[in-house]
């Protein structure tokens, strides 16, 4: 069985579940009285030479635990005190180590939007995503069809939420296209084997439709793997691993917009 398809299969019992303990009507009343403001990720992403989702996970399948220490308050502080366009929250508990009340925490402690990354197949998420504070979401391609995608996007942009829309083949980009998306993230970590090519978000920077955004995912471990890719013309990154291991992520986030 491959990562994915283990992920994806554990996804479908956490949301059965979910669904019990937490009804959808009652997400969608606290959404209401919340009424959180909108930010916009596009937004953010349009604003700089160079921009950077900065991610805050605390282990990963492939790497187990990135950081012992692990702070998500402070960490949080310290993006967007480096000029972070936008911070990446991963929310998966089983695989990633992530907690979905960390949204709403970190919402209270920084002001540029905040990008709930999970493995989200139902629109249960969606609601939920919402409800805990996000601003925009992640959807997998590779994970979705072509109707799953386009009612689980109807639902966010129902729900303010932007949408990045991650991409491993020109079949994902295709689906992306038709639906209109208009921020494409390229995972340059193949989901099956977990390795990384760098020059696989260059091949897609040629492709993606004018007036879109292309974010390069995951692969940026130094200054020059991001100049690299810079100088192919791509322009946003989300980083995780680089950053989080950091002793000095202000300074680091500094460096690297500096290109």
């Amino acid at each position: 069985m491959n990562i994915l398809k283990e992920i994806l299969d554990n996804k479908k019992e956490e949301v059965l579940l979910l669904k019990k303990s937490f009804p959808i009507g009652q997400i969608k009343e606290g959404i209401i009285q919340k009424n959180y403001p909108v930010k916009s990720l596009f937004d953010s992403l349009s604003k700089n030479k160079i921009n950077i989702i900065a991610e805050i996970k605390k282990a990963s399948p492939s790497k187990g635990i990135i950081l012992e220490d692990f702070q998500p308050l402070k960490i949080a502080i310290d993006y967007e005190t480096g000029g972070a366009s936008a911070i990446s929250i991963l929310t998966d508990e089983n695989f990633f180590q992530g907690k979905i009340d960390y949204l709403t925490a970190i919402k209270s402690v920084v002001s540029i939007p905040l990008l709930r990354k999970d493995f989200i197949i139902d629109e249960y998420q969606v609601y939920q995503s919402k409800f805990y504070g996000a601003d925009a979401i992640l959807l997998i391609g590779k994970a979705l069809g072509f109707s799953e995608l386009k009612d689980l996007s109807s639902i966010a942009n129902e729900q303010d939420l932007d949408i990045l829309y991650e991409v491993h083949d020109e079949d994902d980009l295709e689906k992306g296209i038709k639906l209109g998306f208009n921020i494409f993230g390229v995972n340059n970590r193949n989901l099956n084997t977990f390795t990384v090519d760098n020059d696989n978000v260059i091949k897609f920077s040629k492709l993606i439709p004018e007036g879109s955004i292309l974010v390069s995912e995951s692969g940026i471990l130094s200054k020059e793997d991001l100049d690299n890719i810079v100088l192919n013309g791509v322009r946003n990154f989300l980083i995780g691993e680089y950053l989080m291991k950091s002793e000095d992520r202000v300074g680091l986030l500094q460096v690297l917009l500096n290109a």
